[in-house]
């Protein structure tokens, strides 16, 4: 048991390029299930839980109010492509906060850094949309593209975000 690092590797508030860069950096993993990956978003009103289960029918709804009724409330929905995952994510960007997380992957071993097998169990990718934070407490304007994996390989997100043209552009925060 154990929790996940999250490095942040790149911070735009451009959406489009967040998710090219995750797109690349889902290339470089030495395997990935395109359907491994799930959306959420934060509703902090009754009027955003509206317009995200309107934009996304499939929507599970958590509500974390008082007694577990009432807002806020956590909606999460499944993405079997890195399309319909870049469609979502873009919808609800325009309405609340939220992130796509890829979780059954492997990133691949790094013998030159001593990181001599493929990582699975920490292995993850993110986009924060709106947020600077995995878990999206906080909105701003920009979205953040992370990478999660185990405690302790610190080399291992600054090799991955360099394999794609980018860099570890932050502190590493606590993960899953």
């Amino acid at each position: 048991m154990g929790n996940t690092r999250a490095w942040p590797v790149l911070r735009t508030t451009d959406l489009d390029e967040a998710l090219n860069l995750a797109e690349k950096l889902l290339s470089v993993a030495s395997w990935y299930d395109p359907s491994g990956c799930y959306l959420d978003a934060w509703a902090h009103s009754d009027d955003e839980v509206r317009r995200l289960t309107e934009a996304l029918p499939d929507v599970q709804v958590s509500w974390y109010g008082k007694g577990n009724v009432g807002l806020p409330a956590l909606l999460s929905v499944g993405a079997d492509s890195i399309a319909q995952a870049r469609e979502s994510l873009g919808i609800w960007a325009g309405i609340s906060r939220g992130y796509v997380l890829w979780h059954n992957m492997t990133w691949p071993a790094v013998p030159q850094l001593g990181l001599l097998n493929e990582e699975y169990k920490y292995a993850e990718l993110q986009v924060a949309a709106n947020s600077h934070t995995i878990h999206c407490e906080e909105w701003s304007a920009e979205h953040t593209v992370f990478v999660h994996a185990r405690p302790g390989d610190d080399e291992r997100p600054a090799w991955l975000a360099a394999q794609v043209g980018s860099r570890v552009v932050g502190p590493a925060e606590f993960g899953w």
